[in-house]
């Protein structure tokens, strides 16, 4: 408390110093913190899905990789599977399930009267569910009753069932889908889910509006197909065997490969790690502008404690003229280096707090994924570990001051003075 009473005359009497000192090491903590927090987010929600999804989720298509004589690549691919293919897939040992996912840029639908554009709609089969472990808020998915007799029924986003239909249950409600003006399609709502991570759009596109397949196409993109043909399927294997699930998939769809074209498959595990070693990128380069900043921080603090120092000479020999020790010295000057940086670091922390959400999110949709959202604010580690690290360099850097203090002979500081 002494201490703290201290400091404070001495801010009082040099407050625009004081200030500079507490403000510059509140930009270092926030720096810090939003480095940090962008880390421990975006891993950590990375890390959910990749316990979830991340060694069973694997997509089959008819591809080929070309490589041009500049080194560049280039993948080939034709829309070339069936909906039998789905159930040609389910008899491996090693797949849990396998589904058809087709996604559209937008829709429009009439709600009540009210025309609205909802982005990302999608066609789906049954195994889309259990596949990727979606989670209903409540209803059910449709069933394969459902997807055969090409019910109008629908699934909507949490998000886009609380814009529609605000404090009160989307179940039954209906959607029209089309127009106005036009001839439009009633839709019942059966099912509310929550919105998947944004790191699964990596692999499998976002969804706010899920239809059985085939019910919700434009019909001028099967017009002149006997059967409909889709650009992929996706496969949910059995833990720890997606690698065997491709690799039988292989087998069982040999008649699908065309024009040099073959049956491959693309793992969400590798995609899962393109992103981690992006994000560890993005925090390594950017930790090192944290770092310095922070550093700039902690020799502002050197430099004030030397002034303060130099200023009190004669204060420090008078103390140590009556019997103050080097130690009692040191840890007064140590005492006052700790209060600048932790006035400096709950600055800090507070900027963090408002800024940090919509940074991580600017941050990681510049340098890595435009679609990536909501990741999260401030993390409270990250926001433990920036406090320690400000305190740990603010002991530092006043260690020399305080040292050069504790050295001052009492005769020589009084004389000085």
């Amino acid at each position: 408390m002494e201490t703290l009473k201290f400091t404070a005359r001495i801010m009082t009497k040099r407050p625009l110093r004081s200030l500079l000192t507490i403000i510059q090491m509140g930009l270092g903590v926030w720096i810090v913190a939003i480095i940090l927090s962008l880390n421990f987010q975006a891993t950590g929600a990375l890390g959910g899905v990749k316990q979830t999804l991340g060694d069973s989720l694997a997509k089959i298509s008819v591809s080929q990789q070309e490589e041009f004589d500049d080194g560049t690549m280039m993948v080939r691919s034709a829309s070339n599977m069936r909906l039998t293919d789905i159930a040609k897939l389910e008899e491996s040992e090693y797949i849990d399930t396998a589904f058809i996912f087709q996604s559209q840029w937008e829709r429009n639908i009439v709600v009540d009267g009210v025309a609205y554009r909802v982005l990302n709609p999608a066609e789906a089969t049954v195994g889309y569910a259990q596949g990727m472990a979606l989670e209903l808020v409540e209803g059910q998915f449709f069933t394969i009753a459902d997807q055969e007799q090409k019910n109008k029924v629908v699934l909507i986003s949490e998000v886009i069932a609380n814009q529609l239909f605000p404090h009160q249950s989307a179940l039954g409600k209906t959607i029209q889908l089309g127009e106005l003006g036009e001839s439009l399609v009633d839709y019942e709502v059966i099912g509310v889910y929550r919105p998947q991570s944004p790191f699964l759009g990596f692999f499998v596109p976002q969804a706010n509006m899920i239809f059985p397949v085939g019910t919700a196409q434009p019909a001028w993109l099967t017009e002149g197909q006997d059967e409909r043909l889709y650009m992929e399927i996706f496969i949910r294997a059995k833990e720890g065997q997606v690698y065997e699930a491709v690799a039988d998939a292989q087998v069982l769809l040999p008649d699908r490969s065309m024009d040099g074209m073959e049956v491959t498959g693309e793992y969400f595990l590798d995609s899962t790690r393109y992103l981690s070693e992006q994000i560890n990128m993005i925090t390594l380069f950017l930790g090192a502008f944290a770092f310095i900043s922070i550093l700039i921080s902690a020799i502002g603090i050197l430099s004030i404690m030397l002034v303060s120092v130099v200023e009190r000479t004669k204060e420090i020999g008078l103390r140590k003229a009556l019997g103050a020790s080097r130690g009692l010295i040191i840890r007064q000057v140590l005492n006052e280096s700790f209060v600048f940086s932790a006035l400096g670091a709950l600055l800090g922390l507070l900027g963090a707090s408002l800024t940090a959400d919509r940074l991580i999110t600017m941050l990681v949709q510049e340098i890595t994924y435009p679609r990536l959202t909501d990741l999260g604010g401030l993390h409270p580690l990250a926001a433990l570990l920036s406090v320690a690290l400000a305190l740990v360099m603010g002991q530092v850097f006043g260690f020399y001051p305080a040292l050069q203090a504790a050295k001052l002979p009492p005769v020589d500081a009084l004389r000085d003075s």
